[in-house]
């Protein structure tokens, strides 16, 4: 099948028109009309991953994350960037993109991540959402109110997660109410504050936006950016259930950049 046929197919359900508007989603390398057979699904594009696909003889990478954000001023291969991309054009594989249309689109990263945490009567984080558009993030109920100690050891454990970093100047009694958006979603932390949350979840908070937060009476999580790993299990899910003829398989390189020692 070609490449568009896919894109057809997945755009069904994420509509490329949901993307925000500085997003860059769509192919990146290659054509819509290239044959393809063998697809690997990653969360991002690095060196680590274009040698698994290599290794696996894939023509298609689908990414959550979308490879090039800014313009490329010079083709130097001495930029490891740059020689990344170089390798992908030489190992010809087509590369697609899907990113903010993903995270907004009912069943997508939002959703999977707030059933991740087990969220009952989860709803859109925009009050002006609709169900064309949810908009980005989603808030919801824990099953229970829990303490302190025990919501730490909850998002923990469905997150996958060995340590948090929290914002927080008056912790409460119990915890229930939580609102989460995947990747850096602190620019809306607007939003947040307005819908009476106990609990807000996002990746990477940065210093003098910690300091915002944090005088508000609700405990903030930085849980990362890698947390949206959750995309290759799921869109690989997705893709065998499409029943293409494709082989399709999931990337098991890590592309978290941080180690805590």
């Amino acid at each position: 099948m070609k490449l568009n046929e896919l894109i057809d197919k997945i755009t069904q359900d994420f509509p490329e028109e949901l993307a925000e508007s500085w997003d860059q989603v769509g192919i990146h390398f290659g054509s819509g009309s290239n044959s393809i057979k063998k697809v690997l699904v990653a969360l991002d594009m690095r060196p680590e991953v274009v040698e698994e696909a290599i290794d696996k003889e894939v023509d298609t990478l689908i990414l959550h994350h979308p490879p090039i954000f800014k313009k490329i001023q010079r083709f130097n291969t001495d930029d490891p960037q740059i020689n990344m991309y170089a390798q992908v054009i030489r190992a010809g594989i087509n590369v697609y993109a899907m990113h903010t249309n993903y995270d907004i689109a009912e069943g997508g990263m939002n959703d999977l991540l707030a059933g991740q945490l087990d969220l009952r009567n989860v709803r859109s984080l925009s009050p002006e959402a609709s169900l064309e558009t949810p908009g980005l993030g989603r808030v919801g109920e824990l099953p229970r109110a829990l303490a302190r100690e025990d919501l730490i050891q909850h998002l923990k454990e469905k997150l996958q997660l060995e340590h948090l970093i929290t914002i927080e100047k008056n912790p409460k009694a119990q915890y229930q109410t939580v609102a989460i958006i995947g990747g850096s979603g602190s620019s809306l932390m607007g939003k947040v504050v307005h819908q009476d949350v106990d609990v807000f979840i996002t990746g990477d908070i940065t210093y003098h936006t910690a300091h915002d937060l944090y005088e508000y009476d609700l405990l903030s999580v930085d849980a990362g950016h890698y947390i949206e790993h959750v995309f290759i299990e799921e869109m690989t899910r997705y893709l065998k259930a499409l029943n293409l003829p494709l082989d399709i398989y999931a990337s098991t390189t890590s592309t978290n950049p941080f180690v805590i020692e």
